[in-house]
C-alpha cells in the first residue's frame, strides 16, 4: 500500500525515501496527539448522555415510591380497616355490657 503511494509522490513531487517516512510519521504523530485531545470529550459527553438517563429513571423511580407510600397509608388506614373488618368479615360493634375483664396473676 505504502509502495503505490511512495512511488506516486516520488514520481510527482520528487521526495525521497527519508522524507516520505518522515512525513508519514509525523502525520501519525499528529493523528494520535489529536486522538488524545479528543477522546476525554467525546467520553464526557457519553456520560453526560449516560448521567442524564440515570438522573431521569432516578426521578421515576422516586415518583413511584412516593405513589407506593400513598397506597400504603392508604390501605393501612384505620377507617378502611374498620369497614373491611364490618361489611367483609362479619365482625360487629363491641357491646360494652357483655365486656368481661379478667386479671392474671
Amino acid at each position: 500500500m505504502f509502495d503505490g503511494v511512495r512511488r506516486l509522490i516520488q514520481g510527482r513531487l520528487h521526495v525521497s525515501s527519508i522524507d516520505f517516512w518522515m512525513v508519514i510519521s509525523i502525520s501519525v504523530l499528529f493523528m494520535l496527539g489529536a486522538l488524545a485531545l479528543v477522546w476525554p470529550n467525546v467520553k464526557k459527553i457519553k456520560l453526560a448522555y449516560e448521567y442524564q438517563d440515570l438522573a431521569k429513571e432516578h426521578r421515576d423511580l422516586l415518583k413511584e415510591n412516593h405513589l407506593l407510600n400513598l397506597e400504603r397509608e392508604s390501605l393501612r388506614s384505620l377507617d378502611r380497616v374498620y369497614l373491611l373488618a364490618k361489611n367483609e368479615v362479619g365482625m360487629k360493634e363491641l357491646d360494652i355490657d357483655k365486656v368481661i375483664t379478667i386479671f392474671l396473676k
